[in-house]
């Protein structure tokens, strides 16, 4: 069903919204993919609050124009889907590689994170980012680590007490 101009207008407008508040984006050429296998993306993206489109070349690129990501402008070529993550770069990198390697007829176009455009095969170290989560706990375990090791040497010394009375003891008897 082809926009009128006053949807197109919505259309651009939505987007735009959506690029305003981004922090990533991956453009991908999806040629080759069935519907299934759109709507399996779809499904996969919406848990982690990913932003899927598939939005003609000529509004993305209006879109784009209004956005920090105008850089990525020139690389919007032939059949696209827009991706966009607000936060998490990792989760978000993480889910579009993993799906790029199940389904080999998907190729990234153009991949940008906070307004600079980044070489497409920057997404494996995207990818290699910890969650949240994940930086939090690996934060809290650099941090515990020389209390713990204060502890441990704190305990050996009346432990190491004990064992020479011990063994004083026993050379006596």
């Amino acid at each position: 069903m082809a926009l009128n101009l006053e949807a197109k207008k919505e259309l651009v407008n939505e987007v735009s919204d959506i690029l305003g508040k981004a922090e990533t984006i991956v453009t991908a050429d999806y040629r080759g993919l069935t519907a299934n296998q759109l709507n399996e993306l779809r499904k996969i993206t919406k848990k982690s609050d990913i932003y899927i489109k598939v939005v003609k070349n000529n509004m993305l690129k209006m879109a784009l124009k209004k956005s920090e990501f105008s850089v990525i402008g020139d690389k919007i070529v032939g059949p696209q889907i827009l991706a966009v993550s607000k936060e998490n770069p990792g989760e978000f990198a993480k889910i579009i590689k993993k799906f790029i390697d199940n389904n080999e007829k998907i190729e990234i176009k153009s991949l940008a994170y906070k307004g600079n455009e980044l070489d497409v095969s920057e997404i494996k170290k995207l990818a290699s980012l910890p969650t949240y989560e994940e930086a939090i706990a690996k934060l809290l375990s650099v941090m515990q680590a020389p209390i713990q090791k204060l502890l441990v040497t704190l305990d050996a010394i009346p432990t190491k007490i004990v064992r020479t009375l011990d063994a004083l003891k026993e050379s006596k008897n």
